[in-house]
């Protein structure tokens, strides 16, 4: 897959995040879980096809944020130092590894994203869930 067709699947999951969200706030309990229990499944398919790149993917994505954004950043500095020396030496094949290695580097921040989307979605599910199971207990033990 290329990365535009990694952008652009990330950002059909994000949309579809933003809208499983407004759906969600309107359902009841039993809705909701149901669509935690097909978010899940989907995310176990996704897994499932992908295993051993989200496997890679999955050490790198234990750390945590601030690390990864201090990695990223040091990664840029350091893949932009390399560039400046490459172009002063025209070395095709160097630029070409170059290209390789940033290509991989952004492959690898998709596929932390796709993960950190799906875990997203889960969270946001539950966190609605949660608020419809509190109102709820709230509304059960007003006084009628």
């Amino acid at each position: 897959m290329s990365l535009a067709d990694q952008v652009d699947a990330l950002q059909e999951q994000a949309a579809e995040l933003k809208s499983s969200f407004e759906r969600a706030r309107h359902e009841t309990s039993e809705q909701v879980k149901a669509r935690i229990d097909r978010a899940k499944a989907d995310i176990a398919a996704r897994n499932g096809a992908v295993k051993q790149k989200a496997e890679h993917a999955a050490g790198r994505a234990q750390s945590q944020w601030k690390s990864m954004q201090a990695d990223a950043a040091a990664r840029m500095q350091d893949l932009q130092d390399r560039l400046a020396r490459r172009r002063d030496q025209l070395d095709v094949k160097m630029a070409e590894q170059d290209a390789e290695g940033a290509e991989a580097n952004a492959a690898d921040a998709l596929d932390y994203a796709t993960w950190a989307v799906d875990q997203a979605q889960l969270a946001v599910l539950d966190a609605v869930d949660a608020r419809a199971w509190a109102d709820a207990q709230a509304a059960a033990s007003r006084p009628s």
